[in-house]
């Protein structure tokens, strides 16, 4: 994900944003991929529909690619995920806040110089975006980018906008590998990819399926006077109840975040098994200096409390938020390694650890 912007929770508060005309592209090669969990976006025989291509889009957004192209800048952590998979990293010549990259591959590049830092996400440099001459610039735009990206069309440079953080499920969001195969000729390799992913997730989720006993889960941390925790159809939800869990708000019906005082939080959730998912805490220590009645919940005294970073780069970047969505056979392994680690006795997770 686009840097800081999207830890844990920065996606919540979406502004709306005044939509660009309809683009079309008449010309583009043949492709030859489908799509089948992604809501978002769909492929055509010579064209890329992106059918959502920001919160509240009233209109589609075709695309035909034709030359894959050579120089990129990517906006997304999730992005170079995507082109790290097919082997096309070498290509991204400019970033946004290049300190929370987390990938040992594209930290090397952006150490050796060939990928170039663009400065805050909110506010690229426009002119260094620019002198790089990038063939093409994959974006997202959450409401508050257009006049950006409008600027950079205005340059010459196309803009192919990216809405993979719109998708609900987990293997929804992992099958936008295949809108980036398609522009870089890519298309066989990204299906390969995909298809792996999804079987190694079905056989997990079949393996906990068969399971008798579902913990309790509590997710998020407090914000202000607020405690921020996924709605019961967003696509964490999706991965506590295929771990083999129950997740106590999993009956509610918003697919986006739920914002709820502590008090009611506490009621429903003081004695939950798991507290899985904690921002930015990585301590228990840390979590009671922000808030001591965190102490109070059961998962928190007996130690069962988890968040995702494992595995943080050298800057400061969590990879959780670079290539966890690309890969929710991961997510679901950890998840189920802790819930049930009889099920996986040999695994070792990826993403989450137990706070100490």
């Amino acid at each position: 994900m686009k840097g800081s912007r999207f830890y844990f929770l920065a996606i919540l508060i979406i502004a709306g944003c005044t939509p660009p005309q309809e683009k079309e592209q008449s010309t583009g090669r043949a492709l030859n991929t489908q799509v089948k969990f992604a809501k978002k976006f769909a492929v055509e025989e010579n064209a890329i529909i992106v059918k959502e291509p920001w919160p509240g889009a009233v209109a589609p957004i075709s695309y035909a690619p034709d030359t894959p192209p050579q120089r990129v800048v990517v906006t997304s952590t999730t992005h170079l995920a995507y082109l790290e998979m097919l082997g096309v990293e070498d290509r991204i010549v400019g970033f946004p806040s290049t300190q929370y990259i987390t990938s040992p591959v594209i930290r090397k590049l952006v150490n050796d110089g060939k990928i170039t830092d663009l400065g805050p996400d909110g506010s690229m440099n426009l002119e260094l975006l620019i002198s790089l001459a990038p063939d093409a610039v994959f974006a997202f735009d959450m409401g508050s980018e257009s006049t950006t990206l409008d600027k950079i069309e205005e340059s010459g440079i196309p803009v192919f906008y990216n809405a993979d953080f719109l998708e609900t499920s987990s293997l929804g969001r992992a099958e936008w590998i295949k809108f980036f195969g398609a522009f870089f000729g890519k298309e066989k390799e990204a299906d390969s990819i995909f298809t792996s992913i999804v079987q190694r997730y079905d056989s997990l989720k079949t393996l906990a399926a068969n399971t008798q006993n579902q913990p309790t889960i509590v997710s998020g941390v407090m914000y202000g006077d607020t405690w921020f925790l996924p709605g019961g159809q967003n696509w964490a939800a999706e991965f506590y109840r295929d771990a083999g869990g129950r997740y106590l708000w999993e009956n509610d019906s918003t697919s986006g975040w739920l914002e709820i005082s502590f008090e009611s939080v506490f009621e429903k959730a003081g004695e939950a098994d798991f507290w899985i998912g904690t921002s930015t805490f990585n301590t228990k220590k840390e979590l009671a200096g922000q808030d001591t009645r965190y102490t109070h919940f059961r998962a928190f005294k007996v130690d069962e409390v988890y968040n995702y970073n494992k595995r943080l780069g050298p800057t400061g970047g969590y990879d959780f938020f670079e290539s966890a969505y690309t890969r929710p056979d991961r997510v679901l392994a950890d998840l189920i390694f802790i819930l049930h680690p009889e099920l996986l006795p040999d695994y070792d997770t990826y993403y989450f650890q137990k706070l100490p």
